[in-house]
């Protein structure tokens, strides 16, 4: 097993105050390195270091629990989740979560359904969609939404506020400045339901790289003609 992943996350965390056992470790430990293997096989990801995925993919993933760590009694959906990320890891490190991850390239639908089969985690299904057609079908079926590194907010927020009940919560990490793309979705915000509750600011610990996780509180119902068709909402974001 790798030791060098394994100390960035013991030290990334610490330095974050996560409190990460040793069986979350443990499990992250065997996600890597499935992840490395299979990424020898087909591209899951373009950070494959022990030290970036750590970071970048693992810890990073983490930050978000600060946000959605006291909703474990609801259903969370993550957004273009790739290799599983953010919401493998945030599955893993608090098992309670009910996760469904949905990602369009069924390689890494695939990857994301092994790892969950290998770990055995109860709770979570991997789904391969476009985002927009499943939104369209699973209208306010969830309570959370999350995505890192998505899209472009105004366009993030038409695939996941349709997807939200009202009351819930859209969370999404952005890089540290965000300012313009906030403004560019306020329009757009205002239109699906949605109301910004929260920026907060983070640094990682190891890259001192920055993150901005936004938090977006649905209060009214999306209209019923949003999500646009397949593509719509990134070639014209409203």
């Amino acid at each position: 097993m790798n030791s060098i992943f394994r100390q960035t996350i013991q030290q990334g965390c610490k330095l974050l105050d996560i409190k990460a056992t040793k069986n979350v470790i443990d499990k992250f430990e065997v996600y890597y390195q499935m992840l490395y293997e299979k990424n020898k096989e087909c591209n899951l990801t373009a950070i494959i270091t022990p030290v970036e995925v750590a970071e970048k993919h693992f810890i990073d993933s983490l930050t978000l629990h600060n946000e959605i760590g006291l909703l474990s009694a609801y259903k969370i959906i993550d957004i273009g989740s790739g290799a599983g990320f953010p919401g493998l890891p945030l599955k893993i490190y608090q098992d309670d979560l009910d996760m469904t991850l949905v990602d369009a390239v069924g390689k890494k639908v695939r990857f994301i359904n092994q790892v969950i089969k290998v770990l055995n985690l109860d709770d979570v299904v991997a789904v391969q969609a476009r985002i927009e057609d499943f939104a369209s079908t699973n209208r306010e079926k969830y309570f959370v939404a999350i995505s890192r590194a998505v899209a472009e907010l105004r366009v993030l927020v038409e695939y996941a506020l349709p997807l939200i009940q009202i009351g819930g919560f859209f969370v999404a990490t952005k890089g540290p400045n965000i300012k313009e793309e906030l403004l560019f979705a306020d329009q757009a915000i205002s239109i699906l339901g949605g109301q910004i509750l929260n920026i907060r600011h983070i640094t990682l610990p190891i890259s001192n790289e920055g993150r901005s996780i936004i938090t977006i509180k649905k209060i009214k119902n999306t209209p019923d003609k949003y999500p646009r068709r397949v593509g719509i909402p990134k070639k014209r974001p409203l």
